[in-house]
């Protein structure tokens, strides 16, 4: 007999005011806002020590802010206990209980809760459903693969149908191809379910896949929030630019500014570009870093416009495609991903090639990349 489908959860807004988190000396949070739609899909992204997972533990009640507030559905939650918020925890470890079967792992929140067991039961098997491990109630945790036991991890977050579902890294565990199938039975999952999903990962790839907008943080500051395509075209810092997918960093000076402003590369030629390169407003004179994603860059001849020419460090074949490692003269490393072999077939490490970048491909700011 068919498991019963479980009712669509509705998911509920959350909203995070000034939060801070210390301990001791260390600032983990610095006032962290953000308003997160009821149903929406959040990454938190960001590296180790980001406080990405320390906003996580706030929301989830493992963590009571040192100041700000967090609501969830219009209720103050900013100092309720973990166990008073209806939030369903999906961790990196899952945490399954050896002794107990599938459906009884599954079930546990609900016995916790009082729930009658043929009630409780019967929402396990449909979470189970949900998670498209339906008949596997009886087996034990040792008897799953690692993806197997992430979805019953998931079927226990889902099935006292929280308002929110809160997940810390959960796929970090499996290989490449289980945790991209993985992040597509997550984002199918948010998508029949209707609920609120926070999601901490330090996988840029894994957060543009997943979320409806990316939170990139650093030293417990947000440094941008978007949708993916907005963080990846048109990153809003020097920081999220590097952190967000792969980029190249052009050091020059502006020599004009305007309407078609012009840079001085440390690599040799100068560029003029459109307006909407500048993300920043530098003054004519002043240090700035161009950007431009590998894939934007073409290998060219020697006196097409613009060009920079390189010396080849490496040719690496990556299947779809070349990625072509030069060095200017100054030091700096160019890298292209060129998408067919026979573009550097004859190319060995030692030669020169020239490199040339579309000028709507470049992104401007101000300042100096970090070393």
């Amino acid at each position: 007999m068919k498991a019963d489908a479980p009712r669509v959860a509705s998911g509920a807004n959350i909203t995070i005011d000034g939060l801070a988190k210390r301990f001791g000396q260390v600032t983990a949070v610095d006032h962290f806002s953000v308003d997160i739609a009821a149903g929406e899909f959040l990454a938190l992204l960001g590296p180790s020590g980001s406080g990405k997972t320390t906003v996580l533990m706030s929301i989830a009640g493992f963590e009571f802010p040192t100041e700000g507030s967090i609501r969830i559905g219009g209720e103050d939650v900013t100092y309720t206990p973990a166990n008073r918020r209806n939030l369903g925890m999906v961790f990196q470890k899952y945490t399954l209980f050896p002794h107990l079967s599938v459906l009884d792992n599954v079930a546990f929140p609900l016995k916790m809760r009082g729930v009658s067991k043929p009630e409780r039961h019967k929402r396990a098997e449909a979470a189970l459903a949900t998670v498209r491990l339906a008949g596997y109630g009886s087996r034990m945790p040792n008897q799953l693969s690692g993806g197997q036991q992430q979805r019953v991890a998931l079927a226990r977050a889902i099935v006292y149908h929280p308002r929110v579902l809160l997940m810390d890294e959960p796929l970090s565990a499996l290989d490449k191809n289980l945790r991209e199938e993985m992040q597509l039975e997550i984002k199918r999952l948010h998508s029949e379910l209707g609920i609120t999903v926070v999601f901490v990962t330090h996988d840029q790839a894994e957060a543009l896949t997943m979320a409806n907008r990316v939170a990139v943080l650093k030293d417990g500051r947000i440094q941008q929030i978007g949708p993916a395509p907005e963080l990846y075209e048109r990153p809003a810092n020097l920081f999220t630019a590097g952190f967000i997918g792969e980029m190249n960093f052009l050091p020059g000076r502006l020599a004009a500014a305007g309407k078609t402003p012009s840079i001085k590369l440390d690599a040799g030629p100068e560029w003029r570009l459109p307006a909407a390169a500048l993300i920043d407003t530098p003054s004519p004179g002043q240090s700035v870093v161009a950007t431009v994603r590998p894939e934007r860059v073409s290998l060219g001849s020697e006196g097409a416009a613009g060009a920079i020419p390189v010396r080849v460090q490496d040719v690496v074949y990556a299947g779809a495609a070349v990625l072509l490692i030069g060095v200017a003269d100054c030091g700096t490393e160019l890298r292209a991903r060129l998408s067919g072999v026979s573009e550097v077939a004859d190319l060995r490490p030692g030669d020169m090639a020239h490199l040339v970048v579309p000028p709507e491909a470049v992104l401007l700011y101000a300042g100096a990349a970090a070393a």
